[in-house]
């Protein structure tokens, strides 16, 4: 095993300056020796010792990362590509700065609440965690974090990165009345609270597509929203009431991609053709909605860049160690593709 000794020996130079180069004290170190000491470094191929690391820094170099859809009974929130999307991000921001990643799905809030006070990292960021919870987080936690897809009241001084939520189920709605749709049926998604109302981004959702139908002189009913769920079961028992009324709407806006194209193949299995009969909208633009047949037409949301937003947010807060309210929301825009069916009025 090479050691920092033979670094040393090898650059013509003590060990304390070769230990000040791993740990990044480089401030009374030439820009040359810096150079000659990281290429026998290379050459040699040495490894830094972890734990001798957060010994002498007095912090871990690891970033934590907490993913859960508490809907998700079935643990497959790591396997969504959403999820993979901005994780995929979020390690490649984290790594390009030295750090290493540690990522952990949840189930029970106490599971989440219970990681947080025994897990040894210098900062951490909350996927698919629901507002209420990762407020109490934030309340709780000493290190730096940074939340995604939070709804914060105005005077929480929480750090957030989210989606025009709103606004994209806007421009879905717009969208299609504008293509002359005027029944459009509406699946919303978790989190919900105890009377079934969607809550956090679910419930902005909602919003944009009744004010959408607001401005076009539409009016809303409230039955013709649709509960989706990351459950199969309770998704299932949704399509099911969903195409008992399907010849009631010319369009379906879905608040995910992988529900409208869970729900496209369910139709298609049950002789409902798209567009023909009905036309589809989704949220998010999923690789796989690009390569489905026919291509969705969906809301671009930006998961990487919320992922790569987040982790740089998460390092200015690491430098900055001081408590502020910072809010970014990554713009959304349509994708037009081969789902809806323009109508003659």
């Amino acid at each position: 095993m090479v050691t920092i000794k033979d670094i040393a020996q090898a650059a013509n130079v003590s060990a304390m300056t070769v230990s000040n180069v791993i740990h990044g004290r480089t401030k009374k170190v030439s820009k040359e020796t810096k150079e000659r000491i990281e290429q026998i470094m290379e050459e040699m191929q040495y490894v830094p010792n972890m734990g001798a690391r957060m010994l002498v820094q007095n912090e871990s170099r690891i970033i934590g990362v907490i993913s859960n859809f508490l809907s998700d009974t079935e643990h497959e929130t790591l396997y969504h590509p959403l999820a993979a999307e901005m994780i995929g991000e979020i390690e490649r921001e984290v790594r390009a700065r030295g750090y290493y990643l540690m990522l952990y799905s949840a189930s029970t809030e106490k599971e989440i609440r219970d990681l947080i006070h025994t897990w040894k990292v210098d900062g951490l960021l909350t996927i698919g965690i629901p507002t209420e919870i990762c407020r109490k987080l934030g309340q709780e936690i000493k290190m730096p974090a940074v939340f995604t897809d939070c709804y914060f009241r105005d005077d929480e001084r929480y750090r957030n990165v989210g989606t025009e939520d709103e606004e994209g189920a806007y421009l879905a709605a717009s969208y299609l009345i504008e293509k002359g749709h005027r029944r459009i049926a509406f699946v919303t998604d978790g989190p919900y609270d105890e009377n079934e109302r969607p809550m956090d981004g679910a419930e902005r959702k909602l919003k944009g597509y009744q004010r959408a139908l607001r401005e076009s002189h539409l009016s809303f009913d409230e039955e013709h929203v649709y509960r989706g769920s990351m459950q199969a079961e309770k998704q299932l028992t949704m399509m099911q009431s969903l195409i008992g009324h399907i010849f009631d709407y010319t369009a379906v806006i879905f608040s995910r991609d992988s529900y409208a194209l869970e729900a496209m193949d369910y139709f298609r299995h049950h002789g409902v053709w798209i567009p023909k009969d009905i036309s589809v909208i989704g949220f998010d633009d999923l690789t796989m909605s690009r390569l489905a047949y026919p291509r969705l037409t969906t809301i671009r949301q930006g998961a990487g860049e919320k992922g790569r937003e987040a982790a740089k947010l998460l390092f200015q807060a690491l430098e900055e160690k001081e408590e502020k309210k910072v809010e970014i929301r990554i713009p959304v825009r349509l994708m037009e593709r081969e789902t809806v069916k323009e109508l003659y009025v």
